[in-house]
């Protein structure tokens, strides 16, 4: 008797081999994208807690699927989930914006779970159309009640509700510690968040971002919090400004000239007043809604304890 797991595998297998094909015969006719696949199995909707092969993308959710002791069932991870260290040790899939049908399904996974906006919407259908579940979750927004509701949200989906709970609990019980060790005065501290240089300017972190967030949680004022999202940050607006204290992420450091080669700035020169502070931090630290945003404010707020700390 032929299960229905082999049943699946095998229609996956044809679906690869079908995509394949079709990237071969749309680059034969210069065609810009694959023909679109249609395909319908119906079955009962799966329970979260029930599922073993995973595929995560987006850094983020891999760190909460960590978090509520699920790492096991992940198979494989987009470019960005690098933490814990055990999913740098697996197969990618590519980056969870620009995922590839053939490169999932060849995993053979019972489901994919992605941060809102992982795609292309195509390549999900694709994906969804052979079986496998694709669940994403919505990331998008900063504040201490969406992270919550985020956390809560993949343990409801995995049937992991008490984890979620301690998680949510001890994260917000470690972010008040942190804050009772603020020897600053609520705001009166200037930060930046920069996450590259090029010719449009510096590129800052504004309001409705990640790092607006966290300066939020340690009272730590954002320069650039009347920008939204990420755009080039005015230099002269910059230059007039007096900054205590500038992250980065470790990934972009190098390229925007190292701790020297961000000091050097002209505008930031100016604004430092030869006293320009540089802390380089994770990047999913600095700029992802994940699961240890605990200590992503510690070390925001230890590194502004130092500054205020020499200064006076």
């Amino acid at each position: 008797m032929i299960s229905v797991t082999s049943v699946k595998a095998y229609i996956r297998q044809v679906v690869i081999v079908g995509l394949s094909f079709t990237s071969f015969i749309a680059l034969a006719n210069d065609s810009n994208s694959p023909a679109p696949i249609h395909l319908s199995i119906k079955e009962q909707p799966s329970v979260g807690g029930s599922f073993e092969r995973i595929v995560s993308a987006g850094g983020s959710i891999t760190e909460i699927i960590h978090a509520l002791g699920l790492i096991d069932r992940v198979i494989a991870v987009d470019s960005s989930s690098l933490y814990p260290l055990k999913a740098q040790s697996l197969p990618q899939v590519g980056y969870f914006r620009s995922l590839g049908a053939e490169g999932v399904l060849s995993l053979n996974p019972d489901l994919l779970v992605a941060a809102r906006g992982a795609g292309p919407e195509k390549v999900l259908q694709q994906i969804a159309n052979v079986g496998v579940e694709v669940k994403q979750f919505e990331q998008s927004i900063y504040t201490l009640d969406s992270w919550r509701d985020l956390v809560m949200e993949i343990g409801e989906f995995f049937n992991t509700v008490p984890a979620a709970k301690t998680l949510i609990k001890k994260t917000i019980s470690n972010i008040q510690a942190h804050r009772k060790s603020r020897r600053y005065q609520p705001n009166s501290l200037n930060a930046i968040a920069l996450l590259n240089s090029g010719q449009r300017g510096l590129t800052a972190a504004g309001k409705n971002t990640m790092p607006d967030f966290l300066f939020e949680l340690a009272e730590v004022k954002n320069l650039a919090s009347n920008i939204d999202g990420y755009k080039p940050f005015s230099q002269e607006s910059l230059a007039s400004q007096k900054i205590d204290l500038i992250l980065v992420p470790h990934h972009t450091i190098e390229a925007m000239g190292g701790k020297e080669g961000v000091c050097a700035n002209r505008s930031i020169a100016y604004a430092t007043a030869e006293k320009c502070h540089v802390y380089t931090m994770d990047a999913l630290l600095l700029l992802g809604l994940g699961a240890r945003i605990d200590q992503a404010v510690k070390e925001l707020i230890d590194q502004a304890n130092e500054i205020h700390h020499h200064d006076n």
